[in-house]
C-alpha cells in the first residue's frame, strides 16, 4: 500500500477557528489566512462531520490513483456546543484554481473540455472502491444527504438498505391517492456503490496548468443502492438543469428501476410534514406511547 505524504501545514488551535467563524454571516465557510504559510479553507455547519469522513477516505484514495481526480485534503474535523446544537468545523487545503462555473462564464470556448473534465470526475466517484464496512450515506456516520430526500438530507439516519426500502414504500403507500397507480422500490439486487447527487459546476474547480479536476463540497456524496447514484442523471432537476442534462449524457449511467418509485415518494415526502413517517432507524413503525393519564390506568391494573 502505497504511503500518503503528510503535508498538513502548522494549523490555528480549534478555539482560534470557532472564534473566526463566529462573526460571520450568511455564509458557513471561510477563507482562513495562515501567516507565512498557504491560507485554509474552513467550512462549518450542521450534519458535517459524515462529509468530512467522507472526504477524508476518497482523499486516501485519490492519492493511490494517478487517473483521480484531485480532492482537497482534510486538516481537521470536530464539533462544538450542546447536545442537539453541535456545530460542525472541518478544515481543509485552500483551492486556487478556479470554478467550473468560472470558466464556462469567462472562456465559454474550454466548455467541451470541461464537460469531459467534470464526467471523468464524477465517474471516478462513482467507481471508487467502497470501504471494508459500507454503510448507507456517508462514510462513518450521520444521516445520508441526497436530493431524493426532503431537505435534501435523510430524516433518519437509516441503519440499513432494507430500510431506506421500507422508508420509501411506506411514502408511496401512504401518500399514494386510490385512482393512481401504486409504484415501489426494491432496492434488493442492486450492488452498493457511491452516489454524488450535487453535481453543480460550483462544485468542481479546474486548473489549467494541471489540467486537473478538484472535486468540493463532498456534503452529498455517499453510499447506497445504484438507484441513488442513477438518480441525479435521470431525475428532474431545476437548479443548473443543462449543466447536469450534459453530463449525464457524457457519463450514460443506467437508469433504474427504481428512479420512478423513488420520484414519487420525494415529491410526496417534500409536502409532508413528519418526513420520518413515524419509522425509526430500521425503517419500521414506533410504538405509540401512551398518554400519561393512560399509562397512570394501565399501572392500576397491574
Amino acid at each position: 500500500m502505497t504511503d500518503i505524504p503528510d503535508n498538513r501545514p502548522s494549523l490555528p488551535t480549534r478555539q482560534e477557528i470557532i472564534d473566526a467563524c463566529a462573526i460571520l454571516h450568511n455564509t458557513n465557510t471561510l477563507k482562513y489566512e495562515v501567516d507565512g504559510g498557504r491560507p485554509l479553507f474552513i467550512k462549518f455547519g450542521y450534519e458535517l462531520m459524515g462529509g468530512a469522513e467522507t472526504q477524508k477516505y476518497l482523499y486516501e484514495q485519490s492519492m493511490r490513483d494517478p487517473s483521480a481526480p484531485r480532492l482537497p485534503a482534510v486538516y481537521d474535523s470536530f464539533e462544538s456546543g450542546g447536545l442537539g446544537w453541535r456545530r460542525g468545523y472541518i478544515v481543509m487545503e485552500y483551492i486556487e484554481a478556479p470554478t467550473v462555473e468560472y470558466w464556462l462564464e469567462h472562456k465559454p470556448d474550454m466548455a467541451e473540455l470541461l464537460y469531459d473534465k467534470v464526467t471523468e470526475a464524477v465517474r471516478w466517484i462513482l467507481d471508487c472502491p467502497l470501504p471494508a464496512e459500507p454503510r448507507f450515506g456517508p462514510v462513518g456516520r450521520g444521516p445520508a444527504q441526497h436530493h431524493a430526500f426532503a431537505d435534501l438530507i435523510a430524516p433518519l439516519e437509516f441503519d440499513s438498505v432494507e430500510a431506506v426500502q421500507r422508508y420509501f414504500n411506506a411514502a408511496l403507500t401512504r401518500f399514494t391517492p386510490k385512482r393512481v397507480t401504486p409504484l415501489s422500490v426494491d432496492f434488493s439486487n442492486e450492488e452498493v456503490c457511491f452516489f454524488h447527487s450535487d453535481i453543480r459546476p460550483a462544485n468542481f474547480h479546474y486548473d489549467p496548468e494541471t489540467q486537473k479536476i478538484t472535486i468540493v463540497d463532498l456534503d452529498h456524496v455517499g453510499m447506497g443502492p445504484k438507484s441513488f447514484a442513477s438518480w441525479p442523471f435521470h431525475a428532474v432537476h431545476h437548479v443548473d438543469y443543462e449543466f447536469r442534462r450534459i453530463i449525464a449524457t457524457r457519463i450514460n449511467y443506467e437508469r433504474t428501476e427504481n428512479i420512478s418509485g423513488m420520484a414519487r415518494a420525494s415529491g410526496y415526502l417534500i409536502m409532508c410534514g413528519n418526513p420520518t413517517l413515524g419509522l425509526d432507524n430500521s425503517g419500521h413503525r414506533k410504538p405509540k406511547s401512551l398518554p400519561d393519564s393512560k399509562m397512570i390506568g394501565a399501572e392500576k391494573l397491574v
